[in-house]
């Protein structure tokens, strides 16, 4: 059951907040850490900071085998995002053949699942648009 994982950690995860180590300036996302992992502080403190919702593909992997409930193929990518944090999430709106490490992408809150009828929200990444918006908030 994920269930009080997936909610211990709800916030941070729907407004992309991290937290920032005061000594050093690691940033650890989606929780906030006892211990720096980059400079060891212990116990650390940390600041919240809101974190830019985009970066670039480090690593990544198509999946084509997995479990029902699941589309294949399924691109899946390490992104770092801009702030440093990096993270784990799906690629959407591009073909599998078009990702590439370097790759700018951006994070798109949606649907992961449902879980006992309660829907599950998390970031998905699509490639960034470098347009400028055009008016409008």
């Amino acid at each position: 059951m994920t269930a009080p994982e997936v909610w211990r950690i709800a916030r941070e995860n729907a407004r992309l907040v991290g937290y920032r180590c005061t000594q050093c300036g690691w940033v650890a996302f989606p929780e906030r850490k006892r211990v720096c992992k980059r400079c060891r502080a212990a116990p650390a403190d940390f600041e919240e900071v809101k974190l830019k919702p985009y970066g670039q593909v480090l690593s990544y992997v198509v999946q084509h085998r997995l479990p029902a409930g699941f589309e294949t193929p399924l691109p899946l990518a390490v992104v770092e995002l801009a702030d440093g944090p990096r993270v784990y999430g799906h690629l959407v709106e591009c073909a599998p053949e078009d990702v590439e490490v370097g790759m700018e992408v951006e994070a798109d809150l949606r649907v992961m699942y449902e879980e006992n009828g309660a829907r599950v929200y998390s970031y998905k990444f699509r490639p960034r648009s470098l347009e400028p918006s055009r008016g409008g908030s």
